[in-house]
């Protein structure tokens, strides 16, 4: 779209379902490592909050269409964005299928933008915001879904309905509480609100600092970029600093665990699956990069000493030159010259 003023936006928020009745479809399996579910709207509106934030302090009007804990109907969240006359209606969700753990690559994954099947700027802001969720959170991008869903159906204006994970993965549901991944998927929806409208995003605070690892480090492989990879500066949601690496760029790799890589300078990438860059492990037989300093070389400068035309030695210390000057001081000449060499 054309560059807008934010002040001209207003967005409509909807934080899906509220925290009770807490029933199947509303909430995770029981998770054993924390002894309790997650209720859906435990994220919902955690993430609502911040997107709130976000929008508001790049300058945008926002209207929460579903206000507090309570569990508000389908038609009176359409009502109040409808009523409001907002620019963009955004919901946030957690998906599910069954209501059970089956196990790591049995369980559904990823995240998705769910809108009419009609299209139009709803499809064309979905797609915006995938792109930025892609780069920022490390899951399967399920794309863009058209289905007949009521808020999405009957808002007179764009709308999109996200599902940020899935609450029958036991690793996703994690995630819901993970305030970090809360902040993330706020801070890539208003980025993506920004570019649509054309407006500068700004940015929480002061962009994070990369520490750079101190003393040797060792290769561990070589990572290829597949396309545009945001950098970060620690392995966590919501550090992201200026770089970005090209499609096609190669980068060393010195450590990697749980999706992210270390690069030599300290930043870190987001492995998204394999779909970000290949990464090729150094071979065994393979001597390691060594990326220490080489002990910086000791140049000597040397000096000869001629007397009366004939050179009688050149030294690299100031001792033998001063003794071989003397000697010559003490014998008959007639010049005697210092020369460096």
């Amino acid at each position: 779209m054309a560059n807008t003023q934010a002040d001209e936006i207003e967005i409509g928020v909807d934080d899906g379902h509220g925290l009770a009745p807490l029933t199947p479809g509303k909430r995770t399996p029981f998770i054993q490592s924390i002894g309790r579910f997650i209720p859906e709207n435990e994220f919902n509106r955690a993430v609502a909050a911040y997107l709130v934030k976000e929008l508001k302090r790049c300058g945008f009007k926002v209207v929460e269409t579903a206000p507090g804990d309570q569990d508000h109907s389908l038609e009176s969240r359409v009502k109040r964005a409808n009523d409001a006359k907002v620019d963009l209606f955004i919901s946030i969700h957690f998906n599910a299928v069954d209501g059970k753990f089956d196990g790591p690559g049995k369980d559904p994954e990823g995240f998705s933008a769910h809108i009419d099947p009609s299209g139009g700027q709803s499809e064309v802001f979905a797609k915006i915001a995938l792109k930025h969720l892609a780069k920022g959170t490390v899951q399967k991008n399920r794309g863009v879904v058209k289905q007949q869903l009521y808020v999405t159906a009957n808002t007179k204006m764009p709308a999109v309905l996200f599902e940020l994970g899935f609450m029958d993965n036991n690793r996703e549901a994690l995630l819901m509480v993970d305030k970090s991944f809360q902040k993330e998927c706020a801070q890539e929806i208003a980025m993506a609100v920004c570019e649509y409208y054309g407006v500068t995003y700004k940015p929480e605070k002061e962009t994070p600092q990369v520490v750079k690892p101190s003393g040797k480090q060792t290769k561990k492989g070589e990572a290829v970029m597949l396309r545009d990879v945001q950098a970060y500066a620690r392995p966590e949601f919501g550090t992201q600093i200026p770089t970005i690496i090209k499609k096609g760029e190669k980068r060393n790799v010195y450590d990697a665990e749980n999706g992210w890589y270390r690069l030599y300078g300290g930043e870190y990438i987001p492995s998204n699956y394999g779909k970000n860059f290949i990464y090729t492990p150094v071979k065994k037989d393979e001597p390691p990069e060594d990326t220490s300093q080489p002990p910086e070389e000791h140049k000597v400068n040397l000096r000869r000493v001629v007397v009366d035309g004939k050179r009688i030695g050149s030294f690299g210390d100031e001792e033998n030159l001063e003794r071989n000057v003397l000697q010559a001081l003490r014998s008959n000449f007639k010049k005697i010259e210092v020369e460096d060499v």
